[in-house]
Protein backbone atom coordinates (compact mmCIF):
# COMPACT_ATOMS: atom_id res chain seq x y z
CA UNK A 1 0.00 0.00 0.00
CA UNK A 2 1.60 3.55 -0.87
CA UNK A 3 1.69 6.64 1.49
CA UNK A 4 1.69 8.81 -0.83
CA UNK A 5 -0.95 11.15 -0.80
CA UNK A 6 -3.19 11.37 -3.98
CA UNK A 7 -2.18 14.62 -5.97
CA UNK A 8 -4.54 17.34 -7.36
CA UNK A 9 -5.32 17.59 -11.30
CA UNK A 10 -5.24 21.21 -11.37
CA UNK A 11 -3.57 21.51 -14.36
CA UNK A 12 -6.64 19.84 -16.11
CA UNK A 13 -8.32 22.90 -15.30
CA UNK A 14 -6.68 24.96 -17.92
CA UNK A 15 -6.84 22.80 -20.54
CA UNK A 16 -8.81 24.59 -23.42
CA UNK A 17 -9.12 27.69 -21.58
CA UNK A 18 -9.95 30.40 -23.37
CA UNK A 19 -10.68 34.26 -22.60
CA UNK A 20 -12.57 36.31 -24.73
CA UNK A 21 -13.25 39.77 -24.53
CA UNK A 22 -17.24 40.42 -24.64
CA UNK A 23 -18.26 36.46 -23.61
CA UNK A 24 -20.31 35.60 -20.49
CA UNK A 25 -18.33 33.52 -17.76
CA UNK A 26 -19.31 31.44 -14.85
CA UNK A 27 -16.10 31.18 -12.31
CA UNK A 28 -16.19 29.69 -9.11
CA UNK A 29 -13.18 29.56 -7.30
CA UNK A 30 -12.66 28.18 -3.54
CA UNK A 31 -11.06 28.28 -0.21
CA UNK A 32 -7.67 26.34 1.07
CA UNK A 33 -9.06 22.76 1.64
CA UNK A 34 -12.71 24.85 1.87
CA UNK A 35 -12.10 26.22 5.09
CA UNK A 36 -15.36 28.11 5.59
CA UNK A 37 -13.19 31.41 6.54
CA UNK A 38 -15.44 33.64 3.90
CA UNK A 39 -18.60 33.04 6.78
CA UNK A 40 -16.31 36.41 8.87
CA UNK A 41 -18.31 39.09 7.45
CA UNK A 42 -15.24 41.18 6.52
CA UNK A 43 -13.74 38.88 4.50
CA UNK A 44 -17.29 38.30 2.84
CA UNK A 45 -16.97 42.01 2.38
CA UNK A 46 -13.54 41.89 1.35
CA UNK A 47 -14.55 39.37 -1.78
CA UNK A 48 -17.19 41.60 -3.02
CA UNK A 49 -15.26 44.52 -2.54
CA UNK A 50 -12.64 43.20 -4.76
CA UNK A 51 -15.13 42.10 -7.46
CA UNK A 52 -16.98 45.50 -7.36
CA UNK A 53 -14.00 47.17 -7.62
CA UNK A 54 -13.42 45.18 -10.79
CA UNK A 55 -16.72 46.26 -11.87
CA UNK A 56 -16.67 49.86 -11.41
CA UNK A 57 -13.22 49.92 -13.14
CA UNK A 58 -15.39 49.03 -16.10
CA UNK A 59 -12.98 46.41 -18.07
CA UNK A 60 -15.59 43.76 -17.91
CA UNK A 61 -19.14 43.59 -15.92
CA UNK A 62 -20.40 41.29 -13.17
CA UNK A 63 -23.67 40.17 -14.00
CA UNK A 64 -24.03 38.23 -10.44
CA UNK A 65 -21.94 37.16 -7.73
CA UNK A 66 -21.94 35.38 -3.81
CA UNK A 67 -19.81 34.34 -1.79
CA UNK A 68 -19.94 31.14 0.33
CA UNK A 69 -18.63 30.79 3.21
CA UNK A 70 -16.01 28.59 1.56
CA UNK A 71 -16.31 29.48 -2.20
CA UNK A 72 -17.12 31.95 -4.40
CA UNK A 73 -19.76 32.26 -7.57
CA UNK A 74 -19.31 35.20 -10.37
CA UNK A 75 -21.19 35.76 -13.30
CA UNK A 76 -19.41 38.23 -15.84
CA UNK A 77 -18.65 39.66 -18.99
CA UNK A 78 -15.21 39.65 -19.37
CA UNK A 79 -13.58 43.18 -20.34
CA UNK A 80 -10.69 43.06 -23.33
CA UNK A 81 -7.74 43.64 -20.84
CA UNK A 82 -7.56 40.91 -18.15
CA UNK A 83 -7.99 37.29 -18.84
CA UNK A 84 -10.48 35.24 -16.67
CA UNK A 85 -7.58 34.03 -14.83
CA UNK A 86 -6.18 37.41 -14.28
CA UNK A 87 -9.47 38.41 -13.12
CA UNK A 88 -9.85 35.81 -10.57
CA UNK A 89 -6.11 36.58 -9.77
CA UNK A 90 -7.19 40.11 -9.02
CA UNK A 91 -10.00 39.12 -7.27
CA UNK A 92 -8.35 36.73 -4.77
CA UNK A 93 -5.64 39.02 -3.89
CA UNK A 94 -7.12 42.31 -3.18
CA UNK A 95 -9.85 39.55 -1.36
CA UNK A 96 -6.94 38.28 0.85
CA UNK A 97 -5.27 41.76 1.41
CA UNK A 98 -8.17 43.78 2.36
CA UNK A 99 -9.33 40.65 4.78
CA UNK A 100 -5.75 39.67 5.84
CA UNK A 101 -6.43 35.81 4.75
CA UNK A 102 -3.94 36.37 1.88
CA UNK A 103 -3.00 33.21 0.10
CA UNK A 104 -5.59 30.86 1.95
CA UNK A 105 -7.42 30.27 -1.81
CA UNK A 106 -7.24 26.97 -3.72
CA UNK A 107 -4.63 27.84 -6.52
CA UNK A 108 -6.82 27.28 -9.33
CA UNK A 109 -10.50 28.18 -9.86
CA UNK A 110 -13.17 26.31 -12.25
CA UNK A 111 -14.62 28.05 -15.05
CA UNK A 112 -17.40 27.90 -17.91
CA UNK A 113 -17.84 30.35 -20.56
CA UNK A 114 -21.55 30.81 -20.93
CA UNK A 115 -22.81 29.63 -24.44
CA UNK A 116 -25.26 31.39 -26.44
CA UNK A 117 -27.92 28.59 -25.95
CA UNK A 118 -27.47 28.96 -22.46
CA UNK A 119 -29.43 31.20 -20.27
CA UNK A 120 -27.63 33.80 -18.22
CA UNK A 121 -31.05 34.12 -16.03
CA UNK A 122 -30.94 30.28 -14.99
CA UNK A 123 -27.07 31.14 -13.99
CA UNK A 124 -28.15 34.00 -11.82
CA UNK A 125 -30.61 32.56 -10.21
CA UNK A 126 -28.02 29.87 -9.40
CA UNK A 127 -25.82 32.22 -7.86
CA UNK A 128 -28.51 33.74 -5.96
CA UNK A 129 -30.19 30.18 -4.46
CA UNK A 130 -27.18 29.20 -3.53
CA UNK A 131 -27.09 30.32 0.08
CA UNK A 132 -30.74 29.11 0.53
CA UNK A 133 -29.95 26.31 -1.27
CA UNK A 134 -27.27 25.11 1.05
CA UNK A 135 -29.42 26.20 4.20
CA UNK A 136 -27.24 28.95 5.39
CA UNK A 137 -30.22 31.08 5.54
CA UNK A 138 -33.91 30.83 5.63
CA UNK A 139 -36.01 32.14 3.39
CA UNK A 140 -37.36 35.32 4.94
CA UNK A 141 -33.83 36.77 4.60
CA UNK A 142 -31.50 38.46 2.62
CA UNK A 143 -28.10 36.61 2.29
CA UNK A 144 -25.87 39.45 2.47
CA UNK A 145 -22.96 38.42 -0.01
CA UNK A 146 -25.18 38.34 -3.05
CA UNK A 147 -24.68 40.75 -5.30
CA UNK A 148 -26.38 42.03 -9.01
CA UNK A 149 -25.17 45.34 -9.90
CA UNK A 150 -27.79 45.74 -12.88
CA UNK A 151 -31.11 43.79 -11.78
CA UNK A 152 -32.54 44.51 -14.90
CA UNK A 153 -30.91 41.60 -16.87
CA UNK A 154 -32.59 39.05 -14.82
CA UNK A 155 -36.31 38.70 -14.47
CA UNK A 156 -36.24 36.33 -11.29
CA UNK A 157 -35.62 39.97 -9.39
CA UNK A 158 -38.78 41.02 -9.47
CA UNK A 159 -40.14 38.06 -8.43
CA UNK A 160 -37.97 38.25 -5.13
CA UNK A 161 -39.22 39.15 -1.68
CA UNK A 162 -38.92 43.49 -0.73
CA UNK A 163 -36.16 42.48 1.58
CA UNK A 164 -34.78 40.60 -1.28
CA UNK A 165 -35.51 37.01 0.00
CA UNK A 166 -36.87 34.31 -2.18
CA UNK A 167 -40.33 32.74 -2.55
CA UNK A 168 -40.20 30.10 -0.31
CA UNK A 169 -40.77 27.07 -3.69
CA UNK A 170 -38.00 28.01 -5.00
CA UNK A 171 -35.32 26.86 -2.44
CA UNK A 172 -37.62 23.65 -2.36
CA UNK A 173 -37.03 23.16 -5.90
CA UNK A 174 -35.51 19.59 -6.83
CA UNK A 175 -31.57 19.74 -8.27
CA UNK A 176 -32.92 18.73 -11.46
CA UNK A 177 -33.74 22.42 -11.77
CA UNK A 178 -30.31 23.16 -12.39
CA UNK A 179 -28.99 19.83 -13.36
CA UNK A 180 -28.09 21.42 -17.02
CA UNK A 181 -25.95 24.31 -15.52
CA UNK A 182 -22.17 23.89 -15.47
CA UNK A 183 -21.05 24.59 -11.99
CA UNK A 184 -18.21 22.69 -11.32
CA UNK A 185 -20.04 21.54 -7.81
Amino acid sequence: MSSELPSRSTERLHQGRVSASGVVYFVTFVTAARKPWLAVPTAADAVLGAIRSWHEEGDGSVLAATVMPDHVHVLFVLGQRLSVGRCVSRWKAEAGRASGYSGRWQRDFWEHRVRADESWEDYGLYVFLNPYRAALVGHTVAWPWWWVPDPSYFRFVELIGKNGEPPPQWIDWPPERFAGLATGE
